[in-house]
């Protein structure tokens, strides 16, 4: 009797961990990013028993990011399980992803963003499920802009300029810090003062138009920030999200050009600058309009992956978009919701006020330029608009130099 129980012990053993479902996910760890996601996956897996989730910590830069995913792709990888995508990403790795069109319904993509949904669709098919959104926004030192005479933030980068001047030198402090490394950051940085400039890289048919004065400008006025006006330190060169974020938080800079996701981090309990920040859209250029760029990430699924991964990835996928989980991420990562009904949730708005008010630049951010090659016409940026910054070749010559380079990567 003692060994038939035994035995039926290892057969139950045995068709319980044959019933158990491995998947893995990558995973950016900016600000409090992973920390939130292993609380969501704890409950995921209480909630789903027979699904193990295994996440894959990724680089903060998402330039590095992408290529880890071209080789995991290219080599017909079945691992990672889920990816996490960049806005930017779907319509290079379409054909490397789980076709998830027919399960539109299954991940309620009507009560999502129209924008975010559009982005992760690729000639008509969906590729991934929006997870959250970003833009880019101005952090500032309300306490600091109060005690100078300042009742509002900046609403031109003029005026930015001459804010930072007065109280950067009376404080002893850096002016605006923002992120000027070779990496998508910068591309992200740069489209925006194109944008509020007035112009762009392409115009809405693909045609290449940075090539012009006021390309130019824009460029010459992020030099400026650095060596001219002195608002900026030559090291911004080098900044990515977190390191312009630890300067500012640290109380060392009076102004960021940072997303979302800095603000639970600048007011928690132990900042030195809790209570003290103000977040405003970035401010107008010569254009005469705001403009932020368009972020946020998108989780899609390995098209290798089996199908007992894929229908695990799928419940995940569904989980952390669901309105609860969305909140939850908001309020303690502050990663801005890609489901509609979020922002109309009490508890955001007491959590991160900044989301709900700023609601309209979020849902009007600009996209960056839309292109299956994007990944080379993102690098062509990144080096000529760094080239200028640290002062290699004049911002006329790399605005020139980046249109040549276009052309040879558009065929025009």
């Amino acid at each position: 009797m003692k060994k038939l129980f035994v035995l039926s012990m290892l057969v139950f053993v045995f068709a319980f961990s044959f019933a158990i479902t491995t998947i893995t996910m990558t995973s950016g760890g900016v600000g409090k990013e992973l920390e939130v996601l292993y609380a969501q996956l704890k409950e995921f897996m209480k909630q789903n028993p027979d699904i193990v989730v295994t996440v894959i910590p990724m680089p903060d830069s998402s330039t590095e990011r992408h290529d880890l995913y071209v080789t995991y792709l290219a080599a017909g990888e079945s691992d990672p399980d889920v990816l996490m995508l960049d806005v930017i990403w779907p319509p290079e790795f379409a054909p490397f992803l789980e076709d998830l069109t027919a399960d539109y319904d299954y991940f309620e993509l009507n009560k999502f963003l129209p924008g975010t949904v559009k982005s992760v669709t690729v000639m008509g098919r969906i590729v991934a499920v929006p997870w959250f959104t970003d833009a880019g926004l101005l952090y500032y030192r309300k306490d600091l802009l109060e005690k100078y005479g300042y009742k509002k933030p900046p609403e031109t980068w003029d005026e930015l300029v001459e804010m930072a001047k007065k109280i950067s030198k009376a404080e002893g402090i850096e002016g605006f810090v923002w992120q000027g490394a070779r990496y998508e950051g910068l591309v992200c940085d740069f489209m925006e003062y194109l944008w509020s400039f007035g112009t762009d890289v392409l115009d809405e048919n693909g045609n290449i138009i940075v090539n012009n004065p006021k390309a130019i400008e824009a460029l010459q006025f992020m030099v400026d920030l650095i060596y001219k006006d002195g608002i900026s330190p030559e090291g911004v060169t080098t900044y990515m999200e977190e390191d312009a974020r630890r300067i500012f938080q640290s109380g060392n800079a009076v102004f960021m050009r940072n997303w979302p996701y800095a603000w639970s981090l600048a007011n928690s309990d132990d900042s030195p600058i809790n209570g003290k920040v103000g977040i405003a859209p970035l401010p107008k250029g010569p254009g005469g309009k705001h403009a932020a760029t368009l972020g946020g990430w998108n989780l899609g699924i390995n098209a290798n992956s089996s199908p007992k991964e894929k229908e695990a990835a799928k419940k995940l996928i569904k989980f952390l978009t669901s309105s609860k989980e969305q909140l939850y991420k908001a309020v303690n990562a502050g990663q801005n919701p890609t489901r509609m009904e979020v922002y109309e949730v009490p508890e955001l708005k007491k959590a991160n006020p900044f989301m709900v008010e700023l609601f309209d630049v979020f849902i009007n951010a600009l996209p960056r330029p839309r292109a299956v090659n994007y990944a080379e016409i993102s690098d062509a940026i990144q080096r000529h608009v760094h080239a200028a910054l640290t002062r290699q070749v004049t911002p006329e010559q790399a605005i020139k130099d980046l249109e040549k380079e276009l052309k040879m990567l558009l065929n025009k």
